[in-house]
């Protein structure tokens, strides 16, 4: 039976076509434990494509946009699939997201993510690519996001 978030077959493609776009990048892998509304959460994300993409813009000072989440900042993100070019839906994510307007430099790391619901052992695993990505600023006011020095970034991702 195929996984939720698609087979190792469709992340193997995933990271296939990454590389075929925006050349060579280290890949890791590791295993997350969520809570089952996190759980619920990526499997959403698994019906709209086969990576979490996770925006890293820094500006001429040196500092990081973020986006404040329900629970805590982080780096602007949207999920990424083959259909649209994973530099073209992160950078209309992060415009949407702070109003903050950037280029796509290039893949810094991918992370698959076999995904389990810490509470119910029987839910199948959802797979995940968990794409970092640099960015350069252009330009716009962070109107929805905030500058910081330190740059939270999940060491997963």
């Amino acid at each position: 039976m195929e996984s939720v978030g698609g087979s190792r077959d469709v992340i193997g493609n995933g990271i296939e076509l990454l590389q075929q776009r925006h050349g060579p990048f280290p890949v890791n892998q590791t295993t997350l434990s969520l809570s089952p509304d996190a759980y619920d959460a990526a499997v959403e994300r698994a019906c709209d494509g086969f990576a979490d993409v996770y925006v890293r813009v820094e500006n001429d000072d040196g500092e990081v946009l973020h986006v404040q989440g329900e629970d805590r900042r982080r780096v602007p993100r949207c999920v990424g699939g083959s259909e649209t070019p994973l530099s073209e839906r992160a950078r209309d994510a992060v415009k949407d997201a702070t109003g903050v307007s950037c280029t796509i430099d290039g893949i810094v790391r991918v992370t698959i993510a076999g995904v389990r619901n810490a509470e119910d052992t029987d839910a199948e695993t959802v797979y995940r690519l968990l794409v970092l990505a640099d960015a350069t600023y252009d330009g716009g006011q962070a109107e929805r996001g905030v500058w910081r020095v330190d740059p939270k970034i999940p060491e997963f991702v």
